[in-house]
């Protein structure tokens, strides 16, 4: 596993023994990269169920900032935090790290002072673990309840898995476009006002 872009582009990141984590492949991460663009410099962004932290990560090598990760796994979070150490991130106030669960840690995302000079995250990122398709459904709920942790025109990516059949996503998310690449997909959402 490597970061495939922008400062710290071909550096490796350490991944998980085991299959408890799934991190994102290298080319999913390639194509989210290039559908966000040069929108991502400067850019608040969230890395939600961040397992090993590559895709806030990549964010942050192509000059994304703040970046926060969410994780409530212990080991994942250690994990996340050692691949920031390596890259001289760790103590970069700009790189948070939230350990905690979420749908519930979208509360705590709204209190963080990071993200509110920032005016809220341009990009939230989610990869739960594709079986669970209601921890997705119910962030998105409480990003809808907590309109303050998103910026306006702000976007959601859910990575779930191609097979998935969305929920009925109640409220005012709607899905913009969709990316399929194997066995994953990529689900771009936008709040209609």
């Amino acid at each position: 596993m490597r970061v495939v872009g922008g400062e710290w582009g071909s550096r490796r990141l350490q991944a998980p023994a085991g299959r408890n984590l799934r991190p994102t492949s290298d080319r999913l991460r390639e194509t989210l990269f290039d559908v966000l663009g040069p929108a991502v410099a400067g850019a608040a962004f969230v890395d939600g169920f961040a397992g090993t932290g590559a895709v806030g990560i990549e964010a942050f090598s192509r000059g994304a900032r703040p970046v926060i990760w969410i994780e409530g796994a212990a080991a994942a979070a250690r994990l996340l935090r050692s691949n920031l150490g390596a890259l001289g991130a760790a103590a970069d106030p700009a790189a948070v790290v939230l350990e905690r669960r979420l749908p519930a840690a979208v509360a705590a995302l709204a209190r963080l002072p990071a993200l509110l000079e920032a005016g809220g995250a341009q990009f939230v990122f989610l990869d739960p673990p594709y079986a669970d398709t209601r921890v997705a459904e119910q962030t998105l709920l409480g990003l809808q309840q907590y309109p303050e942790v998103l910026a306006p025109g702000g976007r959601v990516v859910w990575e779930t898995a191609a097979r998935t059949r969305l929920p009925e996503i109640p409220g005012r998310w709607r899905v913009q476009r969709r990316h399929r690449q194997g066995d994953s997909q990529l689900v771009f959402f936008e709040m209609a006002y």
